[in-house]
């Protein structure tokens, strides 16, 4: 695979000229990843910049329990991690690939050697930061909020604007999303979740095919958004 290419195609880097991806293409770690690995925890700090090119990234947060609670999914183009100057993460956070992924990895100390050169970098980062920011806040609130069933809908409804694309009525959440993984997230069990499922099948709001994909314009409808 090549990795100038996967470079060039990170959201971040796409106003770069070739010499400039060239530079940070000898400066990154291509790494593939097993679904599964644990990329990220407090256990196994990084300080490092992780830019996903292909696959998906869960990072969660685990309580004294052990119980998880998901606070974001990434797909291709995201990016994770820390370095001395910017988070993107925190030092409480896990990051999980969730499917087989690739990443590349740039370390801190070449990272903002080479911002110090790009400050154009260091804005688009700002960005994605509040971005996401308020991505978590809202929906915290509506977790905080909601009933189960509402929690799925607006959690289901927010990746499809995230990810999908919208056929008619439909919007699709293109995610490999286990009813587990939906449970983690909205901070319920896998059974309540795979029952609600059920009945928002039979409800017309929730669909099953290759992806899950919701009834865009009826569910905004019964959540008043």
């Amino acid at each position: 695979m090549d990795k100038l290419l996967m470079l060039s195609q990170i959201s971040l880097f796409d106003e770069l000229p070739k010499e400039e991806l060239m530079v940070i293409d000898e400066m990154s770690e291509m790494k593939p990843l097993k679904k599964g690995t644990t990329i990220l925890s407090p256990e196994n700090p990084i300080q490092a910049l992780f830019l996903l090119k292909q696959g998906q990234v869960r990072l969660y947060r685990m309580n004294s329990e052990g119980r998880q609670f998901t606070v974001d999914i990434l797909v291709d183009g995201n990016i994770f991690g820390e370095t001395t100057s910017i988070s993107l993460t925190d030092d409480k956070i896990y990051a999980e690939a969730m499917v087989d992924t690739y990443v590349c990895i740039l370390s801190h100390e070449d990272f903002e050697f080479f911002i110090e050169k790009n400050p154009k970098i260091a804005l688009k980062l700002i960005d994605i930061l509040s971005t996401r920011l308020k991505e978590v806040y809202k929906i915290s609130e509506k977790l905080a909020l909601s009933d189960v069933k509402n929690r799925l809908l607006y959690l289901l409804l927010m990746l499809s604007e995230k990810t999908g694309r919208r056929k008619e009525d439909w919007q699709t959440v293109e995610m490999r999303l286990t009813h587990q993984d939906l449970a983690n997230m909205i901070g319920s069990t896998r059974e309540t979740t795979s029952a609600i499922i059920s009945q928002l099948k039979k409800e017309g709001y929730l669909k099953k095919g290759k992806w899950f994909s919701v009834h865009a314009e009826k569910v905004k409808e019964l959540l008043g958004v």
